[in-house]
């Protein structure tokens, strides 16, 4: 007899009781089947998580209602898929919230599911599908584009889609403890493909979750990816800890596998215990990891060519390696201050890694990068609000910043001299060693902490009354509190630390990582602004250091989304003396040759760029030039290319093709179209839910939209409206991200991809009197529309 387990939520009645009445016909039918439902399995009115795991591990097949895709059950729905057992996946689709949730994830998509509406629907579809005479074998098809060689590392963690404290203190604790590690950052991207987790999860022995708290914006997705992922890393025997900020509540009792925190020190204290265990156990985890090898079968040419990673944080090892510098990384560097901006996915945080990298193979250049994860941006707009003057605001961004970029100098010099062998190390720099430990809370924790320490300590001291408008007083007692006479002291190191002719080179990013829409913009763009004011005073500071007699050259190099450097720009005295370097994908040429590179280098010189056209690529797709295809259904960003190309790849290789044909571009085009949507309504200045639902409503609509459709869907989706000024902001809003593009001339519309040609392409389009626009093509498959 095949025996099954049927996992579904509560929180749809109707859907429990068809799934019920469907079992017991099913049960009572002449064909050696029995299915166990999972309201069987109640212990004294709670379910435990060691029952429900053990009935799927001993049910020949696995069923699962995916309406309302509760948490549970996708947890459950994972756990069963990573142990390859047969699935009978239904879905009533005529829930709609349901519905639009199931393709905001995504992750499920290939694995597919049957319709239903009654019980009778649930009865014809398990005998059509037959799980338990199975056809599909899911996992397999699943790891089928797994690569030959996957780079090991030891935890895989899943951050909130919020960047919140929280996030920061499980990456200082991950560092801390010196543990290589992967990131999945859904504040950047809220959802990967499912493909990208499944190798993630083959190249580590220990996964940490972080779900989200049911009272922040977006938690449904994020939680729904969370549950999926987890459930797939315990049935591949994976090391799991799963944490949630509270309120998370979920009606089933996972034991020490889930643990919930309030407050920082809770969540520090429990992802440090887990840490410490895994530390303990890595060696282990590791050789146990290495004995589960996936049988595979001979690999196709395709499935062994590798475009790399979308996302830069995700290869920043291996970067160096393949990235295109079309920008000549040295002129980034050539004054005391620079400036690189570029739209989000136009390759900042890569042209980061791949400056990093390039400078510091000379001896010569010291390098420095600062990429804090979030800082406290409240406390700061707080403390400059009670500050008495202009004086006294500009004296503490100055004062705030000089902290921050000489303690994460000193924090760079001390790493780079600790890691020397005793006996080489001269009698200075043992003494520096001694000093900074002995200010350790000053110079060792990380950025984000410092600012935030230092934020505290101004604001217990009551900033409006230090000084009581007395400049000179205000800055005496702001700069004792700021530790400068400590700074002042080590400063006196740098002489004998840095060489002769050598050179400090400072790189910055993530400064827009906590740039919200309800921030005091103009408090925030001066803090930025005042960060190149300071470069100027630590370049005069280092030029000449007297103990030594010595210049130390000093450059400092800003990374910025050109959206909020716009903003930054408009609070700037003299915004035509400040320099910048542009990344601009203007030209397809250059945007397809990052593919082509990557693609040559990854397969170690078997390949050429044309090979990737020649041997891997159908010609045509719906009668235009693959590239040509591709080009028009891309926003113009390395990430998006990249993305674009490694789908059409997966998709190719599920469906068993040893080249990417024409359906399989279409598709990729449609599942790349869901992807941009939900970094869409991550980027978005508005709140997520009104701007999801925004979205929606432009589901079946037509490609082409008027103003005055733009001004229903902002009302339906209850978006501020109450006059022209509102919808033209909005509609700008659209603009900038990229959602639509204005009608610049008859029947041809400019979308705005980069933030110089705004006003360009807003009066052509008043000149041409024009109230219509046009949704992206890249969201179209998505939207559904009209074309």
């Amino acid at each position: 007899m095949q025996t099954g387990f049927f996992a579904y939520g509560s929180q749809i009645p109707s859907s429990g009781e068809c799934i019920e009445e469907a079992i017991k016909i099913i049960n009572n039918d002449d064909n050696d089947v029995k299915i166990e439902s999972w309201r069987n399995l109640k212990v004294s009115g709670s379910l435990i998580i060691s029952n429900i795991l053990a009935s799927i591990n001993k049910s020949d097949f696995f069923c699962a209602d995916l309406t309302g895709l509760n948490d549970n059950v996708l947890f459950e729905i994972g756990y069963a898929l990573a142990k390859g057992k047969p699935l009978y996946l239904i879905n009533d689709t005529t829930q709609e919230e349901s519905s639009r949730r199931f393709r905001e994830l995504g992750l499920l998509s290939t694995v597919g599911y049957y319709p239903y509406t009654n019980t009778q629907n649930i009865v014809d579809g398990f005998y059509r599908m037959t799980p338990y005479d199975p056809v599909d074998k899911y996992w397999e098809e699943l790891t089928k584009t797994l690569p030959n060689d996957i780079e090991r590392k030891a935890l895989l963690v899943l951050n909130s889609q919020v960047e919140t404290n929280y996030n920061l203190e499980i990456i200082n604790q991950v560092e801390f403890f010196n543990l290589p590690n992967i990131v999945d950052d859904a504040s950047e991207s809220i959802v990967q493909p499912i493909s990208w987790y499944i190798e993630q999860l083959y190249s580590v022995p220990a996964v940490l979750v972080q779900f989200s708290s049911q009272a922040r914006s977006g938690y449904e997705i994020h939680n729904s990816k969370c549950a999926l992922v987890s459930g797939i890393a315990l049935g591949l025997g994976l090391k799991l800890q799963m944490i949630a900020e509270k309120p998370y509540g979920v009606p089933m009792d996972y034991k020490e596998l889930l643990k919930k925190f309030s407050n920082r020190k809770e969540c520090a204290l429990i992802v440090t215990n887990y840490l410490g265990e895994l530390r303990d156990e890595i060696a282990s985890l590791l050789i146990d990891s290495d004995k589960k090898t996936i049988e595979r079968r001979t690999r196709s040419e395709l499935q062994n060519v590798n475009f790399g990673e979308a996302i830069a944080e995700h290869e920043s090892n291996n970067l160096y390696e393949y990235y295109v510098d079309t920008y000549h990384t040295q002129q980034l560097i050539k004054n005391e201050y620079n400036i690189v901006i570029g739209r989000k996915g136009s390759g900042k945080t890569a042209t980061l890694y791949y400056l990093k990298e390039d400078l510091a193979r000379d001896v010569r250049n010291n390098v420095i990068l600062i990429k804090p994860i979030n800082f406290e941006v409240d406390g700061l707009i707080l403390l400059m609000e009670e500050s008495n003057s202009e004086f006294e605001k500009g004296f503490l961004i100055e004062t705030i910043w000089k902290f921050l970029i000489y303690t994460e100098i000193a924090k760079y010099l001390y790493s780079k001299t600790k890691d020397k062998p005793l006996y080489a190390l001269t009698d200075v720099e043992t003494k520096f060693i001694d000093f900074i430990e002995k200010n350790k809370a000053i110079y060792l924790t990380d950025f984000s902490t410092r600012l935030e320490e230092q934020i505290k300590i101004l604001k217990e001291n009551n900033i409006k009354d230090i000084g009581a408008g007395n400049n000179k007083e205000f800055r005496l007692k702001v700069s004792e509190l700021l530790h400068q006479s400590s700074i002042y002291e080590m400063k006196k190191y740098f002489g004998d630390l840095i060489p002769k002719k050598h050179r400090l080179i400072v790189l910055i990013d993530n400064l827009d990582k906590s740039w919200r829409k309800d921030s005091k913009i103009n408090i925030l763009s001066k803090y930025i602004l005042g960060l190149l004011g300071v470069s100027g005073r630590i370049f005069q500071e280092l030029s000449y250091i007297k103990s030594t007699n010595k210049n130390i050259a000093f450059h400092l190099t800003i990374f910025l989304r050109s959206d909020i450097f716009k903003r930054v720009i408009s609070f700037a005295r003299e915004p035509d003396k400040i320099e910048v370097s542009r990344l601009k994908w203007d030209d397809p040429e250059i945007l397809f040759r990052i593919v082509e590179d990557r693609f040559t280098q990854l397969s170690k010189g078997k390949y050429t760029g044309d090979d990737l056209w020649e041997k891997f690529f159908v010609k045509k797709v719906k009668s235009m030039d693959t590239k040509e295809y591709i080009t028009n259904s891309i926003f113009p960003r390395p990430r998006d290319i990249i993305y674009f190309f490694k789908t059409c790849k997966d998709i190719a290789i599920s469906r068993g093709h040893n080249i990417i044909e024409e359906n399989d571009v279409i598709s990729a085009h449609t599942d790349y179209s869901s992807w941009v949507f939900k970094s869409v309504l991550v980027e978005n200045g508005i709140t997520y839910k009104q701007m999801e639902d925004f979205m929606y409503e432009l589901m079946t609509s037509n490609e082409i939209i008027s103003i005055e459709q733009i001004n229903e869907k902002m009302t339906n989706a209850k978006i501020l409206n109450h006059d022209s000024d509102d919808l033209d902001r909005f509609i700008d809003h659209l603009v900038n991200l990229t959602i639509i593009g204005r009608e610049t001339e008859k029947g041809k519309f400019s979308f705005e991809y980069d933030v110089d040609n705004a006003k360009k392409i807003k009066i052509l389009s008043k000149k041409l009197d024009s109230n219509r626009f046009k949704i992206h093509p890249a969201l179209v498959p998505y939207l559904e529309c009209k074309t």
